[in-house]
């Protein structure tokens, strides 16, 4: 596997971009959030509901909400307004639709120079932009199915591509967000450990040794994913 991780620039601190699925800040979004704050690390959600709360009766009521309040074009012109007002490196972090949102955000070459890495769960919408290179380092992460497309065909396109790296779950579409019915709390709770105590020490010191990090990612992703 190639380095997922660059080195940052002296006095260039790393932003943390976490873009939430369909169902915006989760009790699983809240907790990976945290994680970054506690340890002073720069971080932002980008909430397609901007605050609000909804509740979802169920994920077709969540989705039916999700482009009534906002949409995919609306999400990614989010993003892009957000990182107008950001300087610096940054390390995007997406789940569903803002997994999808941060890869044709990648199609931005200058966006995609200033991207550390992208980790990106479950990115269905991502089948309608397979033409996309992104220039930057980037790990998916797809469900075992999804209902609209092949993840096996999808996979195998874009593993042609440079700087991708592509894995697959045996767990369905939703498997980390705790507010779906395909919640696996064991894969939920193990992402966060990469993140905590330790993992980012550094992160914006003069070191960002980013090496402890990225071995703990390395190691979540091949224990629990093909």
């Amino acid at each position: 596997m190639e380095r997922l991780f660059l080195k940052v620039g002296a006095g260039k601190f790393m932003q943390i971009i976490i873009l939430p699925e369909i169902y915006g800040r989760t009790s699983f979004i809240t907790k990976l959030e945290a994680i970054f704050l506690q340890q002073d690390i720069s971080v932002k959600t980008l909430d397609p509901y901007e605050g609000k709360q909804p509740v979802f009766r169920d994920e077709q009521h969540a989705y039916d909400h999700f482009m009534s309040d906002c949409g995919h074009d609306g999400y990614l012109t989010l993003l892009q307004r957000t990182l107008e007002q950001t300087e610096g490196p940054l390390f995007f972090l997406g789940f569903s639709v803002g997994a999808s949102t941060a890869w044709r955000a990648l199609g931005d070459l200058d966006i995609a120079n200033r991207v550390q890495c992208f980790v990106g769960f479950y990115p269905n919408q991502i089948r309608h932009h397979l033409a996309l290179n992104p220039e930057c380092p980037t790990m998916l992460i797809f469900p075992k199915e999804e209902r609209h497309f092949s993840v096996g065909d999808a996979m195998a396109v874009l593993r042609q591509k440079d700087f991708l790296t592509c894995y697959q779950s045996v767990a369905l579409h939703g498997f980390l967000n705790p507010s779906s019915s395909n919640f696996v709390a064991d894969l939920s709770d193990d992402f966060l450990h990469v993140f905590q105590s330790t993992c980012c020490d550094d992160w914006n010191s003069d070191n960002r040794s980013s090496d402890d990090w990225e071995s703990k990612l390395e190691t979540y992703l091949s224990k629990h994913f093909q």
